[in-house]
């Protein structure tokens, strides 16, 4: 058990714990589509590509978005955590609602799995936006970072009841009639009110901090906030209101993602560190991957669009912060206090097997690029080869997360600093 570090967030034993638990699913879920990479040329709706589509969203970003905002938001809000230890029943009720809802995707939609899972899901993510929005009640963030972190849990917990409504609509004429049948709604709101969104506020602070940038402009992220809730009025209004919007949503939203490819291209521009260590790089590139979905989507290729959104944008920029926080978290748990420092105690970089990181950017940055093409082309040649790189990418980063935390609870001979020296190496760790 990691020791209380000095930070104002969780036990750092919870977030370390979900972050692992994160790179698990991505596994598991890589490990299914190897056993079965056809079910990529089947129906996009057919339960076992579903089940597969919520590993990946539930599990693997839901896990490590959930057990980062058991420390980021006292960074990003500079306050104290409220009620610091509510992920020891947060992150577990998860964990356990993921596992039900897959499992009643795979099962053809079941109904049972899906009502408890999407109930007990729905249950998380909503002690997880209460925990953040008290929060931030107590320091309400000025800055254009902190509300964009604010509005994309407010915006996952919103996706995961809207998921729970929709499993309801399957098997109930009344919740059918009452509310319709809005997936698109549902999808856009998790893949650009949530994760678009908390990816360039949380980005925006991390990659910052990271390549060691200061004074980039707050106006982008504003104007990509602004961007992404219109588009979702648009599409709630077109689900409910039956307004016919037109591309008008989607106009929105490729805006909103031009203002990410700025922001990112201003942060590297201001940068201090000329050299990126290798999980931020790879947080760059998954960038990449936001103009490539939408020529996927302008050529009219819908699904093919969403893989290299979900799994080759968010997929590769949650894998780069996932190693880089989970290093931190583990060094300042262990070091922060002084005990180590210095007597030899290793630099974050230091925590890394150099030899995993390419292996993990290249794999899956191919498996996202070879998903997308299988979703595009209907190529049966192609799924063996996404669901193979896509499983050695993932095996790659849980080594690489495990190789952390072992890394940094290894023992440390010699006497402690004191304590102000103790906080002046933890500034250097980073180098």
């Amino acid at each position: 058990m990691l020791p209380r570090a000095g930070a104002k967030g969780a036990p750092p034993a919870l977030p370390i714990a979900a972050l692992l638990a994160g790179a698990a699913a991505l596994l598991a879920g890589a490990g299914w589509l190897a056993f079965a990479p056809r079910a990529l040329l089947g129906a996009v709706n057919a339960p076992s590509l579903v089940g597969l589509t919520h590993v990946f969203t539930l599990g693997f970003v839901g896990l490590v978005f959930a057990g980062t905002l058991q420390q980021l938001p006292a960074v990003m809000l500079v306050t104290d955590l409220a009620w610091p230890r509510l992920g020891l029943v947060a992150l577990p009720l998860l964990l356990a609602g993921a596992g039900s809802v897959v499992a009643g995707f795979a099962a053809g939609f079941a109904p049972l799995p899906l009502a408890l899972g999407g109930a007990v899901v729905s249950l998380a993510w909503l002690l997880l936006l209460a925990q953040l929005v008290a929060t931030a009640l107590r320091r309400w963030p000025k800055d254009a970072a902190g509300q964009a972190l604010v509005a994309s849990v407010a915006f996952l917990a919103l996706t995961v009841v809207l998921g729970f409504a929709l499993a309801g609509a399957r098997s109930a004429p009344g919740v059918a009639a009452a509310l319709g049948y809005p997936v698109r709604l549902h999808l856009t709101t998790g893949m650009f009110g949530a994760f678009l969104l908390g990816i360039a506020g949380a980005g925006q602070k991390l990659l910052g901090m990271f390549a060691l940038a200061k004074g980039t402009a707050q106006w982008r992220l504003r104007l990509l906030g602004l961007l992404v809730a219109l588009a979702l009025l648009a599409e709630a209004l077109a689900a409910f209101a039956r307004l016919p919007l037109g591309p008008r949503p989607q106009l929105l939203l490729a805006a909103a993602a031009a203002l990410q490819l700025l922001e990112v291209r201003a942060i590297l521009r201001v940068r201090l560190r000329r050299r990126l260590e290798p999980p931020i790089r790879r947080y760059v590139l998954a960038h990449a991957f936001l103009p490539a979905a939408g020529l996927l989507a302008l050529a009219g290729l819908p699904a093919a669009a969403a893989a290299a959104f979900l799994v080759g944008f968010v997929g590769l920029a949650v894998s780069g912060m996932l190693v880089k926080i989970l290093s931190f978290l583990t060094w300042t748990a262990r070091f922060a206090g002084g005990a180590g420092v210095s007597a030899g105690a290793p630099l974050l970089r230091d925590l890394f097997r150099g030899e995993l990181e390419p292996v993990t950017t290249w794999a899956l940055a191919g498996g996202a690029a070879s998903l997308s093409a299988t979703l595009a082309l209907r190529q049966p040649a192609l799924a063996p080869l996404a669901a193979g790189l896509l499983l050695l990418g993932s095996a790659s980063q849980l080594a690489q997360a495990v190789h952390v935390v072992v890394a940094a609870l290894r023992p440390v001979r010699g006497a402690a600093p004191p304590p102000a020296a103790a906080l002046a190496t933890t500034e250097e760790a980073g180098g």
